[in-house]
Protein backbone atom coordinates (compact mmCIF):
# COMPACT_ATOMS: atom_id res chain seq x y z
CA UNK A 1 0.00 0.00 0.00
CA UNK A 2 1.54 3.69 -0.84
CA UNK A 3 0.88 6.71 0.80
CA UNK A 4 0.45 9.39 -2.20
CA UNK A 5 1.87 12.90 -1.33
CA UNK A 6 -0.95 15.47 -2.24
CA UNK A 7 1.48 18.15 -4.50
CA UNK A 8 -0.98 20.84 -3.88
CA UNK A 9 -0.77 20.28 0.16
CA UNK A 10 3.34 21.79 -0.83
CA UNK A 11 1.64 24.36 -2.72
CA UNK A 12 -0.31 25.51 -0.12
CA UNK A 13 2.13 25.49 2.15
CA UNK A 14 5.39 26.69 0.69
CA UNK A 15 7.82 29.08 2.11
CA UNK A 16 10.58 30.27 -0.86
CA UNK A 17 12.77 31.36 2.08
CA UNK A 18 13.12 27.90 3.39
CA UNK A 19 16.51 26.47 2.55
CA UNK A 20 14.72 23.20 3.22
CA UNK A 21 11.54 23.66 0.98
CA UNK A 22 14.12 24.71 -1.60
CA UNK A 23 16.44 21.84 -1.58
CA UNK A 24 13.11 19.45 -1.27
CA UNK A 25 11.84 20.71 -5.01
CA UNK A 26 15.46 20.64 -6.28
CA UNK A 27 15.74 17.07 -5.70
CA UNK A 28 12.08 16.30 -6.69
CA UNK A 29 13.09 18.69 -10.17
CA UNK A 30 16.24 16.60 -10.48
CA UNK A 31 14.17 13.13 -10.17
CA UNK A 32 11.61 14.33 -12.62
CA UNK A 33 11.25 12.60 -16.42
CA UNK A 34 12.49 15.42 -18.80
CA UNK A 35 8.91 14.88 -20.21
CA UNK A 36 7.56 16.75 -17.20
CA UNK A 37 10.05 19.66 -17.34
CA UNK A 38 9.14 20.59 -20.88
CA UNK A 39 7.53 23.69 -21.86
CA UNK A 40 5.42 22.34 -23.97
CA UNK A 41 4.51 19.55 -21.61
CA UNK A 42 0.26 19.54 -21.30
CA UNK A 43 0.51 20.51 -17.44
CA UNK A 44 2.52 23.35 -17.67
CA UNK A 45 0.82 24.98 -20.59
CA UNK A 46 -2.60 24.52 -17.92
CA UNK A 47 -0.68 26.53 -15.59
CA UNK A 48 0.49 29.13 -17.33
CA UNK A 49 -3.35 29.81 -18.32
CA UNK A 50 -3.21 31.06 -14.68
CA UNK A 51 -1.32 34.37 -15.79
CA UNK A 52 -3.69 34.99 -18.54
CA UNK A 53 -6.68 35.64 -15.98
Amino acid sequence: MHDNLNLIDFFEHFDKGDPYMRAAISELQDNMPNQLLDKHSSWFLTWSQARKK
